[in-house]
Formats: structure tokens, C-alpha cells, sequence
């Protein structure tokens, strides 16, 4: 942690007036990709925690109210954070996106939504797609495809046997 420490803290010292533009521009996007992976890292680190409840250990009510506490965090961007935290557990394809920095905190946020309900096992086979859709889309976009995508999965769900033709079809 220590050699990480230390080139933060080169990152750090870069002073954006003496870099030449087009390094600057390569270093906008490259700091960006850096940002979403290391958010990955630490999501992917929330999630086992979540996962063991140690947030139990020293009388924390939940997840939540520890990180509130601990990481003084807002309780939105809690519960974001371990939203996106336990859908990473079934989105293996879109975790591992996540992981290397090719899309952001806010596109596995707008991807979550699909494993709600009872839609958990088709979000999982949908889940390669969203990935691939999130690399060129942006946060909103995501959200809107993944909103049409729900309202298609819950239109397409299957009747429950015995269950009848709503009226005028």
C-alpha cells in the first residue's frame, strides 16, 4: 500500500499549467479510467465487508449506518455505494468492466435496478449486454436502456398457469 500511496501522491503533485496539452488531454481520460477502478477496488472491498457483516463487530445497526459513521459518508452514496456493491455479486461480466476502469461507479448504479423484483436470473443472462452498452454510453443513456429493458422483461414475464387473457386481447 505504501508504493500505492506514494504514486498518488506523484499524481498528486502534477501541476496541470506545465503539461503540455496533449498529454494533458491523455491524462484527463487516463486519471478518469484510474478513478473508476480504484472506486471498483473499493466497492469490490464493500462488498465482502457487507458480505461478512462486519459492520456487526462494534454495534453498527447495518452496512449503511457504518459507513456513515466510519467513512462519513452521506446515507445516499451509502446506499448507492452498497447497491452497486451487492449487484456486482450477480453481474460477473459487468463487474469485471468495473474492475478495469472501463465503465464507472455510475453505470453499474444504473445497471443495478434490472436485478430487483424477480427479474435476477434474466438480468444475469442480460448482463454481458449491459456491459458492452455501458462502454459507449454515459450514465443516463445506461439508465434509459436499462428502465426499457425492465418494462420489456416485466410485459414479457410469463402468465401464471390458469391465469386469463387480460380483456381485449
Amino acid at each position: 500500500m505504501k508504493d500505492l500511496d506514494a504514486q498518488v501522491a506523484r499524481l498528486a503533485a502534477v501541476d496541470p499549467g506545465e503539461v503540455p496539452d496533449a498529454e494533458l488531454a491523455l491524462l484527463v481520460t487516463d486519471v478518469r479510467r484510474l478513478v473508476d477502478a480504484t472506486d471498483a477496488c473499493w466497492v469490490r472491498l464493500l462488498a465482502e465487508f457487507d458480505r461478512r457483516e462486519l459492520w456487526n463487530l462494534d454495534g453498527a445497526r447495518s452496512a449503511a449506518a457504518w459507513l456513515r459513521r466510519e467513512c462519513r459518508l452521506v446515507h445516499p452514496t451509502t446506499t448507492s455505494a452498497l447497491t452497486v456493491a451487492r449487484a456486482l455479486r450477480s453481474l460477473p461480466v459487468t463487474a469485471e468492466a468495473f474492475r478495469t476502469g472501463t465503465i464507472s461507479f455510475d453505470h453499474v448504479r444504473a445497471i443495478a435496478p434490472a436485478l430487483e423484483a424477480a427479474r435476477g436470473e434474466l438480468a444475469r443472462s442480460a448482463d454481458p449486454i449491459f456491459a458492452r452498452a455501458a462502454l459507449w454510453m454515459n450514465r443516463r443513456q445506461m439508465g434509459n436502456v436499462v428502465r426499457t429493458w425492465i418494462r420489456l422483461a416485466e410485459s414479457e414475464s410469463p402468465r401464471p398457469p390458469g391465469g386469463s387473457e387480460p380483456p381485449g386481447s
